[in-house]
């Protein structure tokens, strides 16, 4: 899957002061993903962003290097006593964004399509191995590290991210995924790990592609992919 840039100048985000992600925090975006991609690289937004959007189609936007802190978590420090979440009760008096990776659902209710349901069990797997691959940490995917925003604050955030947000298939694949994951060999060189979904292996085209000498190009207006070679 492609990972398609979205960030600019006027992206909300902030240093995670020595923090390591820990957590991935699951939200609905209540529009469309053109609306997520104005308001969140919009120069009047100074109070939200998030580090990722997943669109219906299963396009991936990033708006925020997960290096940084995104917008899109944060409580008072006595909120984080109270949160429903265990992981953010574990922090207490931290700011949730410190140690979170946000991804936003193009949608309303949390009912994802099965692109966009796939496309977010890569991008969960993808931040999971890239917290690895930077911090040289790593983290289970399962209800303690994943979670809503209504896990964290279930006040304002009650409906997010949606009553049909597949909780428990989502748990389910993730804990199958955990223990098949796939070798990528080219020739005769571990590229990356990749994983299972439905019998599909999935691993990021520009590595396959760069592996082999080729280059990726993504056409946003048709939707595609293009590996060059050289």
């Amino acid at each position: 899957m492609v990972i398609i840039q979205k960030g600019n100048k006027y992206t909300n985000s902030s240093s995670r002061d020595g923090h390591v992600p820990c957590c991935i925090v699951n939200h609905i975006s209540a529009g469309s993903m053109g609306s997520m991609d104005n308001w969140f690289t919009s120069p009047s937004n100074d109070v939200s962003s998030a580090h990722f959007g997943v669109a219906k189609d299963g396009r991936i936007h990033q708006y925020v290097d997960i290096r940084r802190m995104a917008w899109a978590n944060g409580l008072t420090a006595t909120g984080t006593t109270q949160a429903p979440a265990k992981v953010v009760r574990d922090r207490s008096g931290i700011n949730p964004n410190k140690y979170t990776i946000s991804i936003e659902h193009e949608g309303v209710d949390g009912d994802l399509t099965e692109p966009q349901f796939s496309a977010s069990v890569w991008l969960h797997r993808y931040i999971q191995q890239e917290v690895e691959r930077i911090w040289g940490k790593t983290f289970e995917l399962d209800n303690y590290n994943v979670i809503g925003h209504c896990h964290i604050d279930p006040i304002r955030k009650a409906s997010c991210p949606g009553r049909k947000f597949p909780w428990g298939r989502l748990y389910s694949v993730l804990k199958e995924e955990q223990l098949d994951k796939v070798k990528v060999v080219v020739n005769g060189k571990i590229q990356k790990e990749g994983f299972l979904i439905d019998g599909v292996t999935y691993i990021p085209a520009r590595v396959v592609a760069e592996s082999l000498g080729a280059s990726v190009a993504w056409d946003g207006n048709q939707k595609r992919v293009d590996i060059i070679s050289k």
